[in-house]
């Protein structure tokens, strides 16, 4: 099998025709079927993509179209105009959209190549990669192992070299926690610079478009080619910066890079001592390291939040999956019986939790204490966030405290009354409450499994999370990460 790739390095020899699209296609579909163990694909486009490739074979390919003939995989509640799109849910078992997504419109005008639509936490609801309809999303680095979610496919996929990238979304950490757990870079831009428009939402105020990459620069190609207004989102916005690889640099002299000590002091030594020396090493690069303070009653509400607007949210957009409108149809004597029926079987319990959550949020005598509290609660967050924006460049948070869990653990393991008082793994939640960038790039390996650090600014300085992430990544030297089992890169 051909060697593992970057996408700027796929691009290279595409347009020195030291490789044809055909050749890469087959390469990246026999991976493909190599890794179908860890069960990453609801959908496998082997024909689709073969017939693409060839269409390109006698194209030369300019210095300019760096997507054109590269592979990749989206999350499949990315709807694809003729090609099935479940969000791994049964309810959507039969669903093939008559619509295209704006962002697989936008690949598809750049001649990058779909292979697959990879499996999520069912509707996008869950942060293990347990809870598709199709079974559970196995981590390549260790199959007893999760790959976090709810983008687990797609992480899993770009992991193992199936694909140099692969689409996603997050909502609270799907991007970055899984990107964490599988050694590779996993970037939530800006909220409105990627269009949502064909995306199967889960919670719209905090769902947003983002990618996997095995390198910041070709996160960082991938955002000109995405970053595009779209008048069919209504939250979409143009951002001032643009051309984000041309201005990729790791000079960042002077800039001010701030952590909380409460989440350094929890971390286990080993993992403290690694940000320790990633702080020295920052330093010696003229980067000023400074302390910033979080309202610990603000972060002891950061879960029950997110939990309160984000299950409100759901049962809210997800009304129409009803077997009536939308999804699997189960017969029933009336409409009502139809309904519940469908739903009875279509949804899976974690889905099924999560809406009755919202809906007892939403009910008249809960709006008030509940739904709306949240709100003013997501305010003050979004607030205190602000105020440290104002005075550092960048917030470097842990993307997780430790390496994979095991699977038996997870699916052993139910919330307790701590979890809730302190949730300290959902840090990452905070980037979803404001909506600014927030990328997670592979920090250090420990006992062979990898663990990233994650690195975040205020919304739309998205070149500053790629500067920032792109210096970590040569002080750490890992780069183009690939799983045990994938062929190494040169």
């Amino acid at each position: 099998m051909m060697k593992n790739y970057t996408v700027k390095e796929l691009h290279e020899k595409l347009v020195a025709k030291e490789i044809t699209p055909s050749a890469i296609i087959k390469d990246s579909i026999a991976k493909l079927k190599k890794y179908q163990i860890l069960n990453a694909t609801v959908t496998e486009l082997e024909t689709f993509a073969t017939n693409l490739a060839a269409q390109l074979d006698n194209v030369p390919i300019l210095p300019s179209d760096f997507l054109a003939g590269i592979p990749y995989v989206a999350k499949d509640n990315f709807a694809t105009k003729g090609i099935l799109t479940t969000a791994s849910s049964k309810i959507l078992s039969n669903f093939v959209p008559t619509y295209e997504s704006t962002v697989t419109e936008l690949l598809k005008k750049q001649h990058a190549i779909l292979v697959a639509k990879s499996a999520l936490d069912e509707l996008g609801m869950g942060g293990h990669g347990l809870y598709s309809y199709t079974g559970d999303v196995l981590n390549p680095w260790d199959l007893t192992r999760i790959t976090g979610g709810s983008s687990s496919g797609s992480a899993a996929l770009v992991a193992s070299g199936v694909v140099p990238f692969a689409l996603g979304t997050d909502t609270g950490d799907s991007i970055r926690k899984p990107a964490s757990y599988c050694g590779i870079v996993g970037f939530k831009p800006s909220y409105g610079l990627i269009s949502r428009f064909g995306v199967i939402p889960y919670a719209p105020s905090l769902d947003t478009v983002g990618y996997f990459t095995r390198s910041v620069v070709d996160s960082a190609i991938i955002l000109d080619y995405l970053a595009k207004n779209d008048h069919q989102d209504a939250t979409s916005l143009t951002s001032l910066e643009k051309d984000y690889y041309q201005n990729i640099t790791t000079d960042l002299k002077g800039k001010k890079f701030a952590y909380f000590p409460f989440a350094h002091n929890q971390l286990s030594a080993e993992l403290k001592t690694t940000f320790n020396k990633l702080f020295t090493k920052l330093q010696e690069h003229g980067v000023e390291i400074c302390e910033a303070t979080f309202p610990e009653e603000l972060l002891k509400a950061l879960l029950p939040v997110y939990m309160i607007i984000s299950y409100a949210e759901a049962i809210s957009t997800h009304s129409a999956l009803d077997g009536i409108n939308f999804g699997l149809r189960v017969s029933g004597e009336t409409y009502e019986d139809v309904m519940i029926n469908s739903r009875v079987s279509g949804f899976g319990r974690v889905v099924k939790r999560r809406y009755a959550i919202g809906s007892y949020a939403l009910s008249k005598d809960n709006q008030t204490l509940l739904f709306l509290k949240a709100k003013r609660v997501r305010r003050l967050i979004v607030d205190e966030l602000t105020k440290i924006f104002a005075n550092y460049d960048i917030l470097l948070l842990p993307s997780a405290t430790t390496v994979a869990p095991k699977i038996t653990g997870v699916k052993a393991h139910t919330l307790t009354e701590s979890d809730l008082e302190f949730y300290f793994d959902d840090l990452l939640v905070l980037a979803n409450m404001m909506g600014n960038p927030s990328i997670t790039v592979p920090l250090t390996l420990i006992d062979g499994l990898p663990i990233g650090v994650n690195i975040n600014a205020k919304p739309f300085a998205d070149q500053i999370v790629l500067n920032a992430s792109l210096l970590i990544e040569e002080i750490t030297g890992l780069k183009n990460l690939v799983a045990p089992g994938g062929e190494e890169n040169e």
